[in-house]
């Protein structure tokens, strides 16, 4: 299979940093694409995406695995864990994640998989195909039959996802169980929210008919723009050059079309009409009496109807009796009971979790009760977040570094007190730093903490404190732990220098 490929991202109009990543590496299992939307701050969601992109690379860079499958889940779960282990060690992370699509592409076969709400298109024959679903609220909502796709985007809570990496010790993906057999001319898709967010599909489809990838990608990222550039936008595109399939096979979620309204079909015959003789007009007051007898029927059910839904399996119930029927009696309603409408999905949300009633050929085929999931809450950043600037903290919570540059004036979140963190002393009064001083340690038994981060070796522990411990070196840090009573890694290792992720490292200062 031949193919090229062109990714691109922009910060868009509101947001002060890119919290995307995107990248792509040749590895020993194919050739890797991976697109990430991170979340949890301009800090965290960078970091997120930026260690998520990274660790599934090296995920297929360190071994050939057989089942390719099986190898994009390991794959999902292995960022989940290096992002969830970060978050963890460093309390400034703490709640970030980040989405993540990825595609692989073996000889002539591509395997997808993703977490969260970035999406996966194929542009096949000239038309977008939704190849993943999204993780997400509104999702839920739509594949209920509760609102529209076309409604997903104005929802107050599209920004609810139910599976993200890094929130959580493990994380459930989406792997596609087949592999994708795209044919020549075929082009691939690979976007953060911000991108669809602000485009339609109908608009991408046109955007990516051309196979210039540098038009193509550069006119996505304008559209984003135009459409309000709410939020950072990525797209990679994979345009399928050569390949030894006739035909294209895969999965698709495309979004069911609305029926057309009645203003639309007037327009429509109208436009007809005006280029056709003039015929009999009976037919159209024949069809306008029965409407009117339907409409007048209609309000007489509406309002004098029995509301009771009666035990007989033989009456009737519509859409109204099933979603507005209180609790302690949904266990009336069985499978095989009959219907007022031909098919449908209905749900009904009044006993707390969803139930959902399926419906074929005016009978109920299915009932299934499913629990609501708590969703992720994508945090929505103040005017303050989004030029870059932090909100007030309290100081128990700020790091060394932050301490070290405080300075008098600064404005915290403690309204007052005096605190010691971190060998360093500070007066807040009103919620402003009135002194800070550094207290000096006559004793070896005062030492600071350090928790060893990504990156950590001793020698660059040393440099950190070296200027505020004088005399501090890589032997004394060593023989410090190996006695310390609060030191619980591996006194082994430290003697050979090496240390592990989350130790809690004592800095003597004489």
């Amino acid at each position: 299979m031949k193919y090229s490929s062109k990714s691109i991202t922009n910060v868009g109009k509101v947001r002060s940093a890119n919290e995307d990543n995107f990248g792509e590496a040749q590895t020993p299992n194919g050739h890797l694409f991976v697109v990430c939307d991170g979340m949890g701050g301009h800090v965290g969601g960078a970091e997120a995406s930026r260690i998520a992109v990274n660790s599934m690379i090296e995920y297929f860079q360190k071994e050939v695995y057989d089942n390719v499958i099986l190898a994009i889940d390991g794959a999902l779960n292995f960022a989940n864990e290096q992002i969830y282990a970060s978050a963890l060690s460093n309390p400034d992370l703490k709640g970030m994640g980040t989405t993540a699509v990825v595609l692989l592409i073996r000889n002539e076969e591509c395997f997808i998989g993703h977490v969260g709400d970035s999406r996966i298109y194929l542009r096949s024959d000239g038309k977008l195909n939704r190849i993943t679903k999204d993780h997400s609220f509104v999702q839920t909502l739509v594949d209920s039959g509760v609102i529209h796709d076309e409604d997903a985007e104005n929802h107050p809570n599209k920004n609810q996802i139910l599976q993200a990496l890094g929130i959580a010790p493990s994380v459930k993906g989406t792997v596609c169980q087949s592999p994708i057999l795209p044919k020549e001319g075929d082009m691939f898709l690979l976007c953060s929210d911000g991108l669809n967010g602000m485009v339609t599909d109908r608009d991408i489809e046109n955007i990516m008919k051309v196979n210039n990838l540098m038009v193509a990608s550069e006119n996505l990222i304008t559209a984003a723009l135009n459409g309000g550039g709410l939020d950072n936008v990525t797209a990679t595109l994979v345009l399928i050059e050569e390949s030894a399939h006739m035909q294209s096979r895969f999965v698709h979620f495309n979004p069911k079309p609305k029926f057309n309204d009645m203003t639309s079909t007037q327009q429509f015959a109208g436009a007809v009409n005006n280029n056709r003789p003039k015929k009999n007009r009976l037919p159209f007051y024949i069809g306008g009496s029965v409407l009117f007898i339907g409409v007048c029927l209609a309000i007489w059910m509406l309002f004098f109807r029995n509301e009771v839904i009666q035990e007989n399996s033989t009456d009737l119930l519509t859409q109204e009796d099933i979603s507005s029927y209180v609790c302690q009696n949904l266990n009336d309603i069985k499978e095989d009971m009959k219907v007022g409408f031909s098919s449908g999905t209905i749900t009904n949300k009044q006993c707390g979790d969803m139930t959902i009633f399926i419906v074929e050929d005016s009978v109920i085929v299915e009932i299934k009760k499913v629990k609501t999931i708590k969703p992720i809450v994508r945090e929505e950043e103040s005017p303050e977040k989004q030029q870059g600037i932090d909100a007030p903290k309290k100081v128990k919570d700020m790091t060394e570094r932050e301490i070290s540059a405080l300075k008098v004036g600064t404005i915290v979140a403690d309204q007052t007190g005096t605190f010691e963190e971190h060998g360093f002393k500070i007066v807040v009064e009103n919620k402003k730093v009135k002194s800070i001083d550094k207290i000096n340690s006559s004793s070896s038994n005062v030492s600071l903490i350090h928790t060893v981060k990504n990156g950590d070796n001793l020698n660059k522990i040393v440099d950190k404190y070296k200027a505020n411990c004088p005399g501090l070196n890589i032997e004394k840090l060593i023989e410090h732990n190996k006695v310390s009573p609060r030191f619980k890694g591996d006194k082994a290792k430290l003697e050979q220098e090496k240390i592990d992720l989350g130790w809690k490292l004592e800095i003597p200062c004489d």
